[in-house]
Order: structure tokens, then sequence, then C-alpha cells
């Protein structure tokens, strides 16, 4: 399981993380066609991060099909790698056409695979069907809301509320309106798809908590273990990191030791760019203490 980043909410518990050092280790060295060697990007935290280990498979998969772009990616993380060994990243090619593919990116270390993603790509094609989620009138904008520190998220972030909106002692619903731009990065599409897919992942822990204040979570039996499980991101339209993109992030489910995050993507315009589903462990200290996975 892939460490989770800022599981337990408010702004101090994301893992920091350097903008240039990330894009770094998306720069995957080939060693054989479908074969590459990565490093993992240098954290507060000693295991391997799920948001980065999904933006790499979104360019080793778009390194080893060129032709086509990542349309969706489903990444599991049966356990945790170990942030100061290199990876290697093999692709297998499951499926190839003239319009979709289907590769499947194993993550190892020593022979050991800690992460494994299934991704489709596939070419443009025009419209035949076309509708998408409505962004709801009055959304703040990005003008209208203040910073959000987010480490893990080296580039702007902001929320209604600041900081404030993710305070340990305050409850809220389960839900969080987060704005993010990234006009440091390359403005290529496969970084802004890789970027986007690392960005989403850190705010699954802070919105299926947010109804808890602290006191709450210590009358529970406090915080124990908590890692990412599953993710999914699709991708609908074209996007670029280099704009504002609004994640509209809510946490319909959690429960039996899971928790459980979905995020819509829109453009400031409100055009629906992209989709994440993902579920996390979340259990209490005594019952992580108790048990070994």
């Amino acid at each position: 399981m892939c460490e989770h980043a800022a599981v337990a909410g408010g702004t101090d518990n994301w893992p920091v993380v350097d903008l240039a050092d990330l894009l770094d280790v998306l720069d995957l060295a080939e060693i054989a066609p479908g074969r590459f060697r990565a490093r993992n990007v240098t954290s507060t935290l000693p295991t391997t991060l799920g948001s980065q280990t999904l933006a790499q498979a979104v360019v080793a998969a778009e390194r080893t099909v060129p032709q086509m772009a990542v349309q969706s990616l489903h990444g599991v993380f049966p356990r945790g790698g170990y942030a100061d060994r290199e990876v290697d990243v093999d692709v297998e090619v499951v499926q190839s056409g003239r319009a979709l593919a289907t590769v499947q990116v194993s993550f190892r270390q020593d022979g050991r695979e800690h992460a494994r993603v299934l991704a489709m790509l596939s070419v443009d094609e025009p419209d035949f069907l076309a509708h998408d989620a409505a962004l709801p009138p009055g959304v703040p904008g990005p003008e209208e809301c203040a910073d959000l520190p987010c480490a893990l998220l080296p580039w702007e972030v902001r929320t209604p509320g600041g900081a404030d909106a993710l305070a340990l002692d305050l409850a809220g619903p389960p839900s969080l309106d987060v704005w993010m731009r990234c006009d440091k990065a390359p403005d290529l599409p496969v970084f802004s798809r890789a970027l986007l897919a690392h960005g989403s992942e850190g705010f699954l822990g802070p919105v299926s908590l947010r109804p808890y204040p602290q006191a709450e979570i210590a009358r529970r039996g406090g915080r124990g273990k908590s890692a990412m499980l599953t993710q999914t991101v699709t991708f609908h339209r074209p996007f670029t990191v280099h704009d504002w993109l609004l994640l509209r992030c809510e946490s319909p489910f959690a429960g039996a030791g899971r928790m459980y995050a979905r995020i819509q993507i829109f453009t400031p315009a409100g055009e629906l760019v992209a989709s994440v589903d993902a579920q996390g462990l979340m259990r209490a200290h005594e019952y992580s203490s108790r048990t070994h996975d």
C-alpha cells in the first residue's frame, strides 16, 4: 500500500515535494522497449508516493504508445515501495489498435512489485453524443479564494477559506472545492495529465475527515494506519495545468476501515475535463496496532 498524502487532514501533514524534483522523476530512462528505470521523488516520507506512481504511469504509457494519449488509468497499490531505491517500470502492451490501446504498467524494486496501473490510451475522435456535468452557479473562482498550503502540490493551490478549511479542530461537510495551477511546468499535454494525476491524490483523506474534528477522532481511538489502495483517473477533454483547474472533491462514503472519494475537474469556463475515483484505508490506532497486513 502506497503512503497516503495528508490523510490526517490539516495543512501540515502533506509530504513536502519539490516541483523540479517531481518533473525530474517523470523523465524516465528507457533501458529497452517498454522497460524504464526511474527513481522516486524525494519527500519527507520514506515510502513511495502513490501520486508520483500514477504520474510516472502516464509518461511510461504514452512513451510506449506515442501515437496515443492516456484516456484513463486505474492504479492499485498492494504494498509500499522504498523512496530511496530505484524503480523498474515495465510496460506490457495488452492490446493496440487504430483508435485504442491498453497497457499494464508495473513498478518493481528488487524484483518485488509494489504498484500496478492499467491504462487505456486513445486517439482524438469527433463527438457523437456530447454532454457533461454542469458546474453549479455561485462556485467561488480562484480570485475569490485564499491560498491553501499544500506541500504535496508545489504550485498554486487555493480554496474558499484557505488553510482554515482544513483546520483540525473544526468540522465541515465531506466536500471541498480546490483550485490549482502550475505554470512553471512544461506546457505539454503529457505533463498536464501526469501532474493532474499526481495532484488529485492528496485530497482523499482531508475530504473524508472533514466532518470529524480532532477531538472526535481522538474519541474514536485516534488515527491509525492509512494508505492509498486504488485510484482511477479518467481524462475527458484536453486541458493544461498552466490554466486554473477546479477540483470539486467529495467523500460520499467512509466506513469499514475504508474511505472513498471522487473528484470532478473543471475549467473556469465550466467544462468537465477529468474525473477521479479513489479508495483508501483508514483505521483507528487501536485496530492498526493489532492488525498486520
